[in-house]
């Protein structure tokens, strides 16, 4: 499962200070400046693995007194998948000999990041049989769960992977980031019901994410029918509810919410070629939709898309339908 759903902004402008204030350190290695930005990242849960493999290693290896026991290896476990993550094999095994020496090789904080280092290495089997072992001990390792679910994804095998997450939510119900990657599993399946039923959860945990109504929307257009499409249109309106800028004129960037509005126009369209009744709300909701879609395109958009745009009104109006 993917670490962020989205960076807020006062973590972007938080990560961007730390990363300035490295940069203006020049050559001279500022410690607590490292540590203070290793902190943040581990609190925040934001990985930057290029920052953290080119700072925290210096921290880990020449500065490690300086940290307290229990912060010290948590910067080594840290900067040991960021040296993963950046294909540096040879620091990552030195540091987790540091680990081995201190716990032990049997330990299960030891053995996790073996485990890690065995993926990175598209050692799949070994990794798989740790994790096996860790769970045996301690059936609700969350960690050990999640990457047994990535490591069935990686293969392609997402039987397998929906069975884990399905045991890893019984435990964990309010992970929404779980919720989101089962209902993408069920939807590579093409069982878009279940799918929409992990998407409730998702729902229910961040009501106010307007991204997450648009992919309700999109599911259910997706099941089809004109229910699911009357249904698609109130969620698809409800997503520019909560992401509507209040003064547009003055954005210097194409809006967030155009999904929305191309999946209102879609759903619309879809309720007219099924023969559904239009209510007059859902005309001017339409037409709505259509001149705010070429009002956007035209002041953000080269000509060329400018055309395509029209093209698809055009090929998806239900007022001039012969």
């Amino acid at each position: 499962m993917s670490e962020m759903l989205m960076l807020t902004s006062s973590d972007s402008i938080e990560i961007n200070r730390y990363e300035e204030n490295l940069r203006k350190s020049g050559r001279s290695f500022n410690w607590v400046l490292v540590r203070d930005t290793l902190r943040f990242l581990r609190k925040s849960k934001i990985r930057k693995s290029n920052l953290v493999s080119k700072y925290g290693l210096k921290l880990a290896t020449q500065y490690l007194n300086k940290l307290e026991d229990q912060e010290g290896y948590d910067t080594i476990e840290q900067v040991i998948v960021a040296c993963l993550d950046c294909g540096d094999d040879i620091n990552s095994k030195k540091l987790l000999e540091q680990l081995k020496s201190k716990f032990g090789k049997d330990s299960v904080r030891v053995q996790r990041i073996q485990a890690l280092c065995y993926e990175s290495n598209n050692q799949l089997t070994e990794a798989l049989h740790i994790f096996d072992s860790i769970l045996k001990k301690y059936p609700s390792d969350a960690l050990s769960m999640k990457r047994q679910v990535a490591i069935f994804k990686g293969q392609g095998n997402l039987s397998k992977a929906i069975q884990v997450l399905n045991a890893y939510l019984q435990i964990y119900m309010c992970d929404l980031e779980a919720w989101l990657e089962l209902s993408s599993f069920h939807i590579s399946y093409l069982s878009y019901s279940t799918a929409l039923y992990c998407l409730e959860e998702v729902l229910l945990n961040a009501p106010i994410n307007f991204v997450f109504y648009i992919k309700y929307a999109e599911t259910l257009y997706c099941l089809g029918g004109s229910e699911n499409y009357n249904s698609a249109v109130q969620y698809y309106t409800h997503a520019l509810e909560l992401n509507s800028p209040t003064e547009m004129d003055k954005l210097d960037h194409p809006p967030t919410f155009l999904p929305a509005i191309y999946g209102i126009i879609m759903s619309i369209y879809s309720l007219c070629e099924e023969g559904h009744p239009l209510k007059d709300s859902q005309l001017k909701l339409m037409e709505w939709a259509q001149n705010n879609l070429l009002t956007i395109t035209k002041k953000y958009s080269s000509n060329d898309k400018i055309n395509l745009v029209k093209h698809f009104i055009d090929s998806t109006d239900i007022f001039n339908k012969e």
